[in-house]
């Protein structure tokens, strides 16, 4: 038990935090780190995938676009937001050549990589996910073609599995950055 007759409140809270230390050395050797991975799950067509939390900055609502001559079909516009320009792509349409029905799911994730500060259209975002150390796996995704050179690896929780997709290698393929005509 603490004594709270020391005279000097540093020498209580040293009191505390020994008593916290003794407490858990016998959880101490055989207590494991478990690091946690976050991402943001969304879906591309039929597929879920999960990115990186740090990769994505914000996610919004598909915002009115203004159309910008002589560039692909998939580069939806640009937008104004809060000030910024924010050229929007959609990223289905960069890598099938097909074009995202706009719906009341469709959202806009935001990436700002390299200083390619850029929105790019999914089909659905379905939230956060954390996943531990041992939901880890280098097995192969299982997602269509068009999604593999930007994948990395599988968690893997139960008889689900979300494939990595990169953010960071998209922005950085030659296919994206080829949005004038």
């Amino acid at each position: 038990m603490l004594e709270k007759s020391s005279t000097h409140p540093v020498d209580y809270l040293k009191a505390i935090e020994d008593g916290c230390r003794d407490s858990g050395s016998s959880h101490g050797a055989q207590a494991d780190t478990v690091s946690e991975w976050a991402g943001i799950v969304y879906r591309i067509g039929h597929n879920n995938v999960v990115s990186q939390l740090g990769e994505v900055v914000e996610i919004l609502d598909v915002p009115e676009l203004s159309r910008v001559p002589l560039t692909q079909p998939w580069v939806r516009g640009i937008a104004n937001i809060r000030g910024n320009l924010l050229p929007v792509i959609d990223l289905s349409g960069c890598l099938t050549g097909g074009v995202t029905r706009i719906t009341g799911k469709t959202r806009v994730l935001v990436i700002d990589y390299n200083g390619f500060y850029s929105g790019l259209i999914v089909d659905e975002v379905l939230g956060m996910k954390h996943f531990m150390d041992n939901e880890y796996s280098v097995e192969d995704a299982q997602v269509d073609e068009y999604l593999l050179p930007y994948t990395q690896h599988v968690f893997r929780r139960g008889d689900q599995s979300w494939a990595v997709f990169s953010l960071h290698a998209l922005a950085d393929s030659p296919q994206f950055l080829q949005a004038a005509v």
